[in-house]
């Protein structure tokens, strides 16, 4: 093809037809600016397209992700509302030496923790994806971004203090006489008389409840809501895409 152009610029040159060839030479460039033009227009088509294969990939990965997370978080939601049952049985001395045996769990309402652990592989490679492309991605990226930015910290926020708060009544328990009857399951008359009586539990109860209740639960509730609206948006993305 290039030889065929240069034999037409070789003619008109011989035969001094200075203006064909100048008309002849603009045409020419003309047809390459457009051959540039379409081979770039191709080219960013084909990065768009890889671009949108990577990021359905990486929707098929955070929907798995949040699957997950919403069913860690269904068994902290349950493990703490039943907790708080039991906690306000401390709170209103409904938890007596008579009874104690029917909530063998109210002995140890602020000694242990569900931790909330959600998955990071999704969100990491959209964050890498993001990173990468210099344009405005759309409303679902922005919006999953967004969700993460809000609950990730929130939630290592959480898992700390519940972290803090049971390892501190753990360490203060290692004080009283009972605490080595306690590791052995041994409910001795001080142990019950300290659990179903004494305002110092009652009170460590009512400390816990209002973190694990009031924050550990309520983050969990609202993750599960809203990563439940997210996944069913990725799905109907990832439907309409196929």
């Amino acid at each position: 093809m290039i030889g065929f152009f240069r034999k037409i610029r070789q003619v008109l040159l011989k035969k001094n037809r200075f203006t064909q060839y100048l008309l002849y030479a603009v045409g020419e460039i003309v047809l390459v600016m457009i051959g540039i033009l379409l081979a770039m227009q191709i080219n960013n088509l084909n990065e768009k397209r890889k671009l949108q294969k990577t990021l359905n990939n990486t929707f098929r990965i955070i929907s798995d992700d949040l699957k997950t997370d919403t069913l860690i978080a269904s068994n902290i939601i349950s493990y703490y509302e039943k907790n708080q049952k039991n906690s306000l049985k401390i709170i209103n001395r409904e938890f007596t030496k008579d009874n104690y045996s029917d909530c063998m769990q109210c002995f140890n309402l602020v000694t242990f923790y569900q931790p909330f652990n959600t998955q990071s592989k999704g969100i990491s490679q959209l964050k890498n994806i993001i990173d990468g492309e210099s344009k405005e991605l759309d409303s679902l990226v922005a919006d999953i971004s967004k969700f993460y930015s809000v609950f990730e910290p929130n939630i290592k926020k959480s898992n700390d203090r519940m972290e803090n708060v049971v390892m501190s009544n753990v360490n203060d328990f290692q004080e009283f006489s009972w605490f080595v009857d306690m590791s052995q399951a041994k409910f001795t008359p001080e142990l019950i008389a300290y659990f179903t009586t004494s305002e110092d539990y009652r009170k460590r109860v009512v400390s816990h409840n209002m973190l694990a209740v009031g924050n550990h639960l309520g983050l969990a509730k609202s993750y599960k809501a809203s990563a439940t609206e997210l996944i069913q948006r990725i799905e109907s993305r990832l439907k309409d895409e196929d």
